[in-house]
């Protein structure tokens, strides 16, 4: 058996189109790193404000201030512009652009509104005092002086909540919803300060934004009594989404980034998943039908070995070449990451989120990439011995390699029709594949995509597959007349 696999993979050497193939491969990864370092970690929305300042600018030159029917507008407009341009002034990839819009647009457009509607030069006068000190601190970057305001402003509000339901006697779900909502923004604001989380553009500052939306999606579902599946899909999403950024932000990580080497190595067969499955079903779908196409089964044949050892080896060849592939891309990418990306990320472990025990674990990004492995593997094997089956049938390459990858591009589109069907209270569709070929989404105690499966029925599912398709390929490589062949 060994000397049989072994020569599978020699011909597998020989063939041109590996090598092309690895190639590829090779150079999308690099373009890959290439396209997260300079694209997704260096978005600028610079380009967007200029244009909205013409915009405003032009539309500001039509309106007249004096007009008292366009005077309204004329002061949004001109707030609109003023806050753009004050952005402009720190840079539109600042910490203060980030703060601009949210704490120093109001007190401009009160300027502007007390200039040209109201016309209240002692209001003015006061506002003009509170801007010119949003603009010392802006200047002296001084980031921590909103934080701070913020703070004590959400401590003012939690105060009166508190006090108005005391002397309310008050205890609905609506105030502990608000009550909720303002711990979160003083949770969040205490954060910043502890841990010297500015407004700029950090994973830290992302982290407590998505911590404070995933918060608030779980108070929500939390107060509201009836609930769909996808609704609770949500929930578990936020419920991960929330502790791993507060484990981040509670243990003061810096040295990652969105889209860097670690995070693609972690999300290694979601990047390169296409990849995978082209490599592993070209082998697959042409492992025995060329032999049929180049006349070599006779030679293949007449050794002694019976033909179920040969199509098993063939069969163990593929599955070799499938580990070895993501073995090859994971060292291609540990490899180019790191020297495009830089390797300080990679000290940081997988954090995960567990249901069951709803507590914070971390691993070993491989120890992680293997278990991942191992989930995603059904639909893997499932697509490999498709393949493989039709290979053997047909003994015709481009239909073997062709409706495998077909199969896989409208997984998702089955997966939506059978979603329909189950609101119409149809079961059959969920004994197809598709919905239980992942069982990535079985880990650490997450949910099924689809509310009547379970982890059994899953692997039951695609074991069936799997035996079926093995046994017609067992069945028509034994009995096939290789004579006229």
């Amino acid at each position: 058996m060994i000397n049989l696999i072994k020569n599978e993979f020699i011909k597998l050497m020989k063939k041109k189109s590996t090598y092309i193939f690895l190639i590829i491969t090779f150079l999308f990864i690099i373009l890959t790193n290439i396209l997260y370092k300079h694209f997704y970690n260096g978005i600028s929305y610079s380009g967007y404000y200029k244009d909205d300042a013409e915009f405003y600018s032009t539309v500001l030159r039509q309106l007249d201030p004096n007009n008292s029917e366009q005077v309204e507008e004329y002061v949004e407009i001109k707030t609109q512009l003023d806050v753009i341009n004050l952005i402009s002034k720190y840079g539109f990839d600042s910490w203060q652009a980030n703060i601009i819009p949210g704490q120093v647009s109001s007190i401009i457009g009160l300027i502007n509104r007390y200039t040209y509607i109201e016309k209240d030069e002692f209001a003015l006068t006061d506002a003009k005092k509170k801007y010119d000190t949003f603009i010392n601190a802006l200047d002296s970057d001084n980031w921590r002086y909103f934080a701070e305001l913020e703070l004590e402003e959400v401590n003012l509000l939690l105060s009166e909540k508190q006090q108005f339901s005391i002397d309310n006697n008050l205890n609905s779900e609506g105030s502990t919803y608000d009550f909720k909502i303002y711990e979160i923004n003083k949770q969040i604001l205490e954060w910043r300060l502890e841990k010297d989380i500015s407004y700029a553009n950090t994973f830290l500052n992302t982290a407590l934004q998505n911590y404070s939306r995933s918060s608030r999606n779980i108070i929500y579902y939390e107060a509201e009594s009836n609930h769909s599946y996808s609704d609770k899909l949500d929930y578990y999403d936020s419920l991960k989404e929330a502790n791993i950024n507060k484990y981040y932000i509670e243990n003061n990580i810096r040295n990652i980034k969105d889209y860097d080497n670690r995070y693609i190595l972690v999300n290694l067969l979601n990047e390169y998943e296409l990849f995978i499955l082209i490599f592993i079903i070209m082998i697959s779908g042409s492992i025995v039908s060329d032999e049929f196409n180049k006349g070599t089964i006779k030679l293949l044949l007449i050794r002694p070995y019976s033909r179920l050892k040969i199509l098993l080896a063939k069969f163990l060849t593929c599955l070799c070449m499938f580990i070895l592939f993501i073995v090859f891309i994971f060292i291609s990418q540990l490899l180019v990451g790191g020297i495009i990306q830089g390797f300080g990320s990679l000290n940081v472990p997988a954090v995960i989120y567990n249901y069951n025990t709803h507590n914070i674990e971390t691993m070993s990004i491989i120890k992680y990439l293997i278990i991942n492995i191992c989930a995603k593997s059904p639909m893997f094997l499932l697509l490999i011995t498709l393949a493989f089956t039709i290979s053997t049938l047909f003994t015709n390459s481009a239909l073997a390699i062709a409706l495998p990858l077909l199969g896989y591009m409208v997984s998702s589109i089955i997966n939506q029709l059978i979603a329909h069907a189950l609101l119409k209270d149809i079961k059959a569709p969920l004994y197809f594949v598709t919905p239980n070929w992942d069982l990535t989404s079985y880990l650490f105690g997450g949910l099924p995509s689809f509310e009547p499966i379970n982890l059994r029925f899953s692997i039951l599912v695609c074991l069936s597959y799997f035996l079926i398709m093995i046994f017609i390929s067992c069945y028509v490589f034994k009995k096939r007349n290789i004579k006229n062949v």
